[in-house]
């Protein structure tokens, strides 16, 4: 059994024929679609991991069911090169070959080529020596209710969830809002002849708008009373 006191997250709709988790169809989906590490020259790699363990991918009955759920995560690692470290390492770089070339009394300028081909090691040398950052976002699977729940609010992270999940199944996630929701609800009968008209309201303004709006008043407020300090009584 799954058992959570509280989560934050996304909750979507399963459009599409999906494997039972019982089936080596649904883990065999989930190892073509594994996590494999970045390499050298990667920036970004993700990829099915068990729930339990970000470094295992092996899947089956016991490792991706919970009672009625299918539990799994996806493992997304990104590394980035400091631009300011590029941009110093770069610069050292042509510094020391300048001076080599001037030892041996020799003219040189880097040419648009040289410099292209300088960042390209550097970087691909940063890239190797600089470590990961990692997520990993929790997959909650109700296939009796076609609901998937992903446990994490993050924008970007849901959508690389969406693509990666089309890719590995071939369904669509389609998110389950509570307007969704309660179209689901109502849907046939005749309250939701009114709910398809509704539309969506904006009940105040940004708070710089708001703030710009109201500072005339603020100043003919304040024009108006004396330029004096309020006096405070003690209450004895």
């Amino acid at each position: 059994m799954l058992n959570l006191r509280t989560f934050s997250g996304r909750r979507y709709r399963i459009s599409g024929r999906l494997p039972s988790p019982h089936a080596d169809e649904f883990h065999q989906a989930l190892t073509d679609r594994r996590f494999l590490p970045l390499t050298a020259n990667e920036e970004q790699t993700l990829g099915w991991v068990t729930a339990d363990n970000l470094l295992l991918t092996q899947f089956d009955v016991d490792t991706v069911v919970r009672g009625d759920h299918a539990v799994f995560s996806l493992r997304i690692d990104k590394r980035r090169v400091n631009a300011r470290i590029l941009r110093a390492m770069l610069d050292l770089e042509i510094r020391g070959r300048l001076k080599a070339a001037q030892d041996a009394g020799k003219a040189w300028r880097p040419s648009r080529d040289e410099r292209q081909q300088m960042r390209t090691e550097l970087r691909e040398s940063l890239m190797r020596e600089t470590n990961p950052s990692v997520q990993v976002c929790t997959v909650i699977l109700h296939t009796k209710r076609r609901v998937l729940y992903a446990l994490s609010l993050g924008k970007g992270v849901n959508d690389l969830l969406v693509r990666h999940f089309a890719d590995t199944f071939g369904v669509q996630l389609v998110p389950l809002t509570p307007w969704h929701r309660g179209g689901e609800i109502l849907a046939g009968s005749d309250a939701a002849v009114p709910l398809s008209g509704l539309e969506r309201s904006t009940f105040a303004g940004s708070p710089l708008q708001t703030a710009a709006e109201a500072a005339p008043d603020a100043r003919r407020l304040f024009r108006d009373e004396p330029d004096v300090a309020p006096s405070v009584e003690a209450s004895r």
